[in-house]
């Protein structure tokens, strides 16, 4: 099952199958049939044939079942690996476990690289990689946002800051849109009772004194808010009190992220890939033999060249 891709989704469906058989190996029907499916979230269902809901588990043949299972976890965007163990008791007792893995069904919006270009730069032209390949990139898509201390793609999610001073605050990579929300919690209790209102109360900049979204060429999103004369401050923070004052909600066309991912940074995540890619070939860092003794893989300076510039200084420590 781990090898098949599946996506999130409910129109994806995990076919899972298991057969039964007595001491002596022929196929037997146990008295009965129940498999747990056990999402990444920890949420556990129990289906049955024949018994208790949900009951659709099918018998295709004697000792012979299967189950269909829309890829959809309970609560949504928990994706990861799902578990399942067939259960037989009576005259066949048996448990066979296994695992499945979902990923994100819009992989476009959370990875930097595609299936279809890595199995050109690969030279790959079947399915048989594909499992292997996908799980490649989403774990160099998760070192690059570690690296960086950012997230390049977009996401629309309300933020909460605490204030270090009363003029300007240190935001998450915010793309520009006319629909942005900034509201303050002024007496500490949680509630955001203060509306501000973008060019009276506050402007928002790409970073101390970067008020040009292209001031090196490549568009940037704002990571400043700075407060205008209008009488409001950012308020004081003190013990005992709610300390996340600003909530900063984007607009429906711009998110959390880059307005576009910079170049380097799809190509730093394919050399990545590959190199964990092929790590499966190398054990222990060994490539294989030459004439001049063992062969190791070596971490590539290039990508730490390539993703320097977009690191994160406020979050990133000793780059």
């Amino acid at each position: 099952m781990t090898s098949a891709v599946y996506y999130d989704s409910p129109n994806e469906i995990a076919l899972l199958s298991a057969s039964f058989a007595d001491a002596n190996g022929n196929p037997a029907d146990p008295t009965t049939v129940s498999c747990a499916i056990t999402e990444p979230a920890g949420i556990k269902v129990t289906h049955t044939y024949a018994g208790t809901a949900p009951a659709d588990i099918v018998k295709v043949g004697t000792g012979k079942y299967t189950l269909s299972v829309p890829c959809s976890p309970s609560q949504a965007g928990i994706d990861g690996l799902w578990g399942y163990e067939w259960i037989g008791t009576g005259t066949v007792s048996d448990v066979q476990p296994g695992t499945w893995r979902v990923l994100p069904e819009a992989v476009s919006q959370v990875f930097y690289v595609g299936l279809d270009e890595m199995k050109d730069r690969l030279g790959i032209t079947d399915t048989s990689e594909d499992y292997a390949l996908r799980t490649s990139i989403a774990a160099a898509t998760g070192w690059i946002n570690e690296y960086c201390q950012r997230h390049f793609y977009r996401l629309v999610e309300a933020r909460t800051y605490q204030p270090t001073n009363v003029w300007t605050l240190d935001i998450d990579d915010l793309v520009d849109d006319p629909s942005i929300t900034v509201a303050v919690d002024t007496t500490g209790t949680g509630t955001y009772d203060q509306a501000w209102t973008r060019g009276t109360d506050y402007v928002l900049r790409y970073g101390p004194r970067q008020f040009n979204a292209h001031y090196d060429g490549i568009p940037r999103p704002f990571r400043q808010l700075q407060v205008v004369q209008s009488g409001k401050w950012l308020p004081f923070t003190w013990p005992y009190s709610h300390l996340d004052r600003v909530k900063i909600t984007p607009g429906p066309t711009g998110g959390w992220g880059w307005p576009s991912i910079p170049w380097q940074v799809p190509e730093a995540c394919r050399i990545l890939t590959a190199d964990v890619f092929k790590a499966k070939d190398a054990p222990f860092g060994i490539a294989g033999f030459s004439d001049l003794g063992v062969t190791r893989v070596q971490a590539n300076p290039l990508l730490v060249e390539m993703l320097h510039s977009f690191v994160n200084g406020r979050r990133k420590v000793g780059v």
